[in-house]
């Protein structure tokens, strides 16, 4: 286990896959792949939380069409019935508002989905062993070492109790050190300018992606004859929409994600007294909301069972969400 000393801040980036990107990715499966006006091959990708999205609230498999913000009935067939449809909605809208998983995590396990396996480059995974049908001793657990094996991973597994002690000893010690709160200001504030950068180049691929899609949609048009503007869609054009329709949404996310970026950036006095503030609020949060401010708070942790070492790596805004929480808001 880590010493306190051996605590470090770091500029990682976080990548989340979710059960169901491993299945599909696991068999292979990809998005769909086609080929521009140009020649240029696009999609043909590994999913992930994106992609996935898209694929569950595609209108088009619902035998629909959406023109801008217009939703019409389309020529082409359903390949999946209404009610299916509606149901897979109505989850992922309910999953958005409580949490999904989160409130699934009955064991008390803060860390999940945060902690990464260094050596093995996955994360670790929560779970528990039972004695005596009385004693239950909690584990995080590397992904990889369970299915190749355990000798193949130094990390294998840690504590639960120890590790989450000791991630939030750190965040509360913090606080109390300015050097610390300079170097964390400093790091979110490096991390943000990166991701910023990130979009501004995905923005203006993405910008250029558009236009051709727009070109191939109004060229179809105009070759279909005036009747196929209204909603009339055929395969092709169904195609096309729903590119652009994925582009838009994207693009959307992306401006949001950069005014957040911007916006929640604290400086050094604002840090300190937000991060003054997480030893009394933790105190008074119920497991599951602690874990959902960790999540607010955290962008992820490495372990190394190699060098015994922690790594923390905060999320650019997570600090400023400290400044705005109240105990308890999220009691259920």
């Amino acid at each position: 286990m880590a010493e306190a000393g051996e605590f470090r801040l770091v500029a990682d980036p976080s990548f989340a896959h979710k059960a169901v990107e491993a299945v599909l990715n696991a068999r292979g499966w990809r998005t769909k792949r086609w080929t521009t006006s140009k020649g240029n091959q696009r999609g043909g990708r590994a999913f992930d939380k994106n992609s996935l999205w898209y694929l569950l609230t595609n209108i088009t498999y619902a035998g629909k069409l959406k023109y801008k913000q217009e939703v019409h009935a389309g020529e082409h067939e359903a390949i999946i019935d209404a009610e299916l449809w509606q149901q897979v909605q109505s989850k992922l809208q309910q999953n958005g508002r409580t949490g999904g998983a989160m409130v699934r995590n009955k064991f008390g396990a803060i860390l999940k989905g945060l902690i990464h396996c260094v050596p093995c480059g996955c994360k670790m995974s929560p779970t528990h062993a039972t004695r005596n049908r009385t004693k239950r001793y909690r584990y995080y657990v590397c992904i990889s070492a369970q299915k190749k094996g355990w000798q193949s991973c130094p990390s294998r597994s840690i504590p639960a109790g120890e590790i989450e002690g000791f991630v939030v000893d750190q965040i509360k010690g913090i606080g109390r050190d300015p050097e610390l709160v300079a170097e964390t200001v400093r790091q979110t504030r490096a991390q943000a300018d990166e991701r910023i950068a990130e979009i501004d180049a995905e923005e203006r691929r993405l910008m250029r992606e558009l236009a051709g899609h727009q070109r191939d949609l109004r060229k179809l048009i105009e070759e279909l004859g005036p009747t196929s503007a209204g909603g009339v869609a055929t395969g092709l054009q169904a195609d096309i929409q729903e590119r652009v329709q994925t582009t838009e949404r994207r693009l959307s996310e992306l401006a949001t994600e950069r005014q957040r970026l911007q916006r929640d950036l604290i400086d050094e006095r604002d840090a300190a007294r937000a991060l003054k503030t997480f030893d009394p609020i933790w105190e008074t949060l119920s497991p599951r909301e602690q874990a959902r401010l960790l999540q607010l708070l955290i962008e992820r942790i490495d372990y190394d069972g190699r060098e015994g070492t922690i790594s923390i790596t905060f999320r650019p805004s997570g600090i400023k969400t400290l400044t705005d929480r109240k105990p308890r808001e999220d009691a259920a």
